[in-house]
């Protein structure tokens, strides 16, 4: 029931009991003073007669043509008085309490409760508090008020939540892109410091100085391309394979030359298999690097000399196995899977290395599984066709 419709019912109902107690109230005064006797009346000879014995005094007026049948009214006070006006207040005070329960109710029932949660709301959502639920609280206007204030407190909420979740995938973008750039850096020092040892004084090894000129040009040509696909997504997960048609051997080579860089940096000792035996791989290149690059650097973080690469091919895909003689993976990654921003140990890092490779496998159709072996931990990346 709408409130206007609510408020004229319960009005209209005090008012009826309100004249129903008003009828009552004054019949019951009407009975009072007759049942007392508090208005009383005497014949002329009567009214002389107590006027005498009490030394009244007073001369009655006699009119002869009413002559001894004239009859005098008299009070008995205070009591009459007050019967009296309780006959006539009476029921202007029944009418005038009624309307005032009448608003009273009105207010309890209709207006108390949503006002309370309206304000209770106002308050929550002032404190930037959205995890709460404004009940329900009937359908007048009010109710149809806090529904109203629920749809904006859930509106509000999912656009916080999404906020929130555009920062979290931001922050995950620039983890990535930070962490994915570290590795083709590494490369480019690496290239340019061997660039320098090739030119000793007016001796110039040209071979090896343009191989690692080629070099530096490809993995410059790779951080463009890879600013550029990161500056053209939102999200981490938007990114995908650029396949192309690559020779098997030649993808070995750039990658153990790509990897002994980086070993070189750690000082430990890298062991690379790699695949000569297939002619082509339909595979995209800067997606193997990255992964390969992420799992080589991981394990050279926790392997206490060697880490080992093998690059292998079947009829279902291309295979990228690195193990590493540390300490292994810890149980909690085991248990619950490659989280991102999951910090391995207390060293400065984003902890998105894993997650990046995890992505980049299942973008090209394939897997990344993580195990422990006797002597350390091995990551095996599947990259289908």
């Amino acid at each position: 029931m709408s409130l206007r419709k609510y408020f004229f019912l319960i009005t209209v109902i005090y008012l009826v009991i309100a004249i129903l107690l008003s009828v009552l109230c004054y019949n019951l005064c009407e009975k009072a003073i007759d049942e007392f006797g508090l208005y009383r009346s005497m014949d002329y000879e009567s009214t002389k007669e107590y006027l005498e014995s009490i030394g009244g005094g007073a001369s009655i007026p006699f009119d002869s043509d009413i002559g001894a049948n004239q009859i005098f009214y008299y009070t008995v006070e205070p009591w009459y008085s007050i019967v009296n006006f309780l006959r006539v207040a009476g029921p202007v005070l029944i009418v005038v309490s009624a309307l005032l329960l009448a608003d009273v109710t009105f207010y309890k029932k209709k207006l108390k409760r949503p006002i309370g949660v309206l304000v209770h709301s106002t308050q929550q959502i002032q404190n930037q508090t959205l995890d709460f639920e404004i009940p329900d609280c009937g359908a007048d206007e009010l109710g149809q008020l806090c529904a109203a204030f629920e749809t904006m407190r859930q509106s509000l909420l999912e656009s916080n939540r999404e906020l929130w979740r555009q920062a979290e995938e931001r922050k995950r973008l620039n983890a990535a892109f930070s962490h994915d750039l570290r590795n083709p850096l590494t490369v480019l020092k690496g290239s340019a410091k061997m660039a320098k040892l090739c030119v000793d004084g007016e001796t110039v090894d040209a071979p090896q100085l343009m191989d690692n000129l080629t070099r530096i040009e490809a993995y410059a040509r790779r951080i463009e391309q890879y600013v550029e696909t990161m500056s053209s997504v939102q999200r981490l997960e938007q990114v995908q394979p650029q396949i192309a048609v690559v020779d098997v051997a030649c993808l070995s080579s750039d990658l153990n030359n790509a990897l002994l860089f980086a070993a070189e940096e750690s000082g430990k000792q890298l062991v690379f298999h790699g695949c000569y035996d297939a002619d082509t791989v339909a595979i995209d290149k800067g997606m193997l690097f990255q992964v390969a690059e992420n799992l080589t650097a991981n394990a050279l973080r926790f392997a206490k000399q060697t880490v080992s690469v093998t690059l292998s091919m079947d009829d279902n895909g291309l295979g990228l196995e690195v193990a590493d003689d540390g300490c292994g993976f810890s149980a909690e990654i085991l248990k619950n899977g490659i989280q991102p921003f999951q910090k391995h140990t207390e060293e400065d890092h984003f902890g998105m290395g894993l997650y990046i490779c995890k992505m980049l496998c299942e973008k090209h159709g394939g897997s990344l599984l993580l195990e422990n072996h006797k002597n350390g931990a091995k990551a095996t990346a599947m990259f289908r066709f």
